[in-house]
């Protein structure tokens, strides 16, 4: 009798076992690094076509241009969240300041921050935000909540796009750095 119960007992958990870890055997689950991440988030949405829009400065939403009138002048945006993390944004702003260092008076680097609140739009981190009337750039690397660097070709073509890893902030300062001596 006792052997029986420890079979029905093997067979119980033997089935139990296969049932709750048969999802994982099909699909093996990976552990993603932040560098994998960050690299397949390139792939995704570097040199991704964007659509033109409507973009004004800090809270005047009267005065308004078009984000294509911006792309052609080569300059570097910064688009961040509200939801980011200050430090990374600090540290980003930090490179920025160090290779460029009239940036903020300077019309070649750019903040946007789409979700920044009214009161901080006509001064965040010392600029006026670019606020864009659609509130989306339009790639999905906008879901992810981490600061990124960019160019717009005059094709409206996000180019020279560099995410910014907190664990590796010398990727960073190296991409400021390479981007402002190429022009």
């Amino acid at each position: 009798m006792l052997k029986i119960f420890f079979c029905f007992l093997l067979l119980f958990f033997s089935v139990f076992w296969g049932c709750n870890h048969r999802g994982n055997i099909k699909g093996v689950t990976t552990v993603i690094t932040v560098d994998e991440k960050i690299r397949e988030l390139l792939r995704n949405n570097d040199l991704v076509k964007i659509q033109d829009q409507v973009v004004y400065w800090g809270n005047d939403s009267i005065n308004t241009q078009m984000l294509s009138d911006l792309a052609s002048r080569q300059i570097l945006f910064f688009y961040f969240s509200y939801n980011t993390c200050s430090p990374c944004i600090e540290q980003s702003i930090g490179y920025v300041s160090q290779f460029i260092p009239d940036y903020l008076n300077n019309d070649k680097v750019v903040f946007i921050s789409p979700d920044y609140m009214p009161r901080f739009r006509d001064n965040c981190y010392g600029k006026r935000l670019l606020m864009l009337k659609e509130k989306k750039i339009g790639i999905k690397l906008e879901e992810e909540d981490v600061p990124f660097f960019f160019t717009i070709s005059e094709e409206m073509t996000i180019n020279n796009l560099h995410i910014v890893n907190k664990n590796d902030f010398m990727q960073t300062s190296e991409f400021i750095k390479n981007l402002t001596s190429n022009q």
